[in-house]
Order: structure tokens, then sequence, then C-alpha cells
């Protein structure tokens, strides 16, 4: 543990080790300096994939494990016809929704995950997968109780197509986008995409959030019980 926080920059912060279903992460304390520590995590380690959590709790309590491994969600969700799924559950609030149009969008600052305040700590995983994030941490669609699959498939979909890479996991989760989604269809299956699994997500009609989704550099998916 201690080679790590060293590469990361980060041996002067409080750490500790846990076990999630055999496979051990870095927990960190870092409140009050959450991004400054992501950023130097990011720079000093390229084999260990680090995210911010909001909720500690989430990494230390069993509780909130997933009930399978990491290594058996990733197979899963490697397997799993994603778009067949997300039809399916977006059959259940589409037809009912109220879509808007593309003049409801929003800017770039009503989807900054640093809204929702500092993160209580960074962890550090045992693989470099960006989307590996969520074989070990929940997000809004898994803690409300659903299957950690879909959201993993869907998270290694939008870090092959646009580069998203998690940056907070939790009721919040945050993504810096490289590049999104510039054509109008595919932004819309991205819309609806998130807001199957995280339903607070948009904070606008589908339409505009699908326009917004086309320039942001960042996105924050979000959900509460």
């Amino acid at each position: 543990m201690l080679d790590l926080l060293r590469a990361a920059g980060l041996d002067g912060y409080e750490a500790s080790e846990h076990d999630i279903h055999g496979s051990t992460v870095v927990v960190v304390l870092v409140e009050g300096r959450s991004f400054e520590a992501l950023h130097s995590a990011r720079a000093g380690l390229t084999d260990h994939y680090q995210v911010l959590v909001d909720d500690i709790q989430q990494v230390i309590d069993p509780d909130f494990y997933h009930k399978a491994t990491p290594a058996s969600l990733i197979a899963d969700a490697a397997d799993l016809d994603l778009d067949a799924r997300i039809a399916e559950l977006s059959a259940r609030w589409l037809g009912s929704t109220e879509l808007g149009s593309a003049a409801d969008a929003l800017g770039p600052d009503d989807y900054d995950i640093a809204s929702f305040g500092e993160s209580e700590a960074l962890v550090i995983l045992p693989q470099p997968e960006p989307w590996s994030v969520f074989a070990y941490l929940g997000t809004a669609w898994t803690i409300l109780g659903a299957d950690p699959e879909i959201m993993l498939a869907a998270g290694r979909r939008w870090y092959d197509r646009y580069g998203a890479e998690p940056t907070v996991a939790g009721l919040a989760t945050g993504f810096l986008v490289p590049r999104p989604p510039a054509d109008p269809a595919e932004a819309w299956q991205v819309a609806v995409e998130h807001v199957t699994l995280a339903g607070l997500t948009a904070r606008t009609r589908l339409r505009g959030y699908a326009r917004s989704l086309e320039t942001l550099p960042h996105w924050t998916l979000y959900d509460r019980p």
C-alpha cells in the first residue's frame, strides 16, 4: 500500500486497505482536498484506476458491496445485450415523459459534479480500466437496488465510444468526457441510457438534455432514494 501511495503522491494522507470479494482496494481520506488528490494520483499511477466516493461507507462497509465478485461481474457485463436491456427498462418511463425540445438544453455548469460537494475518500482500484469502477463500487443505479452488470456494461460502452472516465462514484456519479456524442441520434441514445440508469440526471426535458450532451465535457448521473 505504501508504494502505491508514494507513486500517487499521497503518502501524507491517512489510508487503509479493504477487501472486496477477494480484491484489495486502497481507501485514502481526502475530504477537503478531493480533486487535488485525484489529480495527483492520476499523474503518478497508470496501472491502478482511481476514483472519488462521496460516501466512504460504500467502500468500507460490506453491506454496500455487490453480491458477486468484480471478476464475475465484468464477465457477465461483457455478455450482456445492453441495447435490449436499456430498451426494456426505458419503455417503463419514456412513453409517459414530456420530451420537450432542443431549446431546453442546459450548460456545463448545470452538470458539474463539484456542485454535490466534497468527496470523502479516494479509492485506488487493483486494475487500470476506468469502467472497472462499477465492478467494485455502487452508483445510484445499484445503490437503489438494481443489477450492477447493466451499469458496468454502460460504463464500458461510454468509455470505448466517448472516452468517458469516472471521477466520482455514488448517488452522484461524475465523468470526464473528452469526445462527446456529436451526432444528435447518438446523443439521444446516451440521454436515454443516462436517465434510465439515474432518473434525476437530465435536470431538464429529455430532448434538451440530449442536445446538451453534444457539447458537454463532463457528465453527472444522479438519483436518490
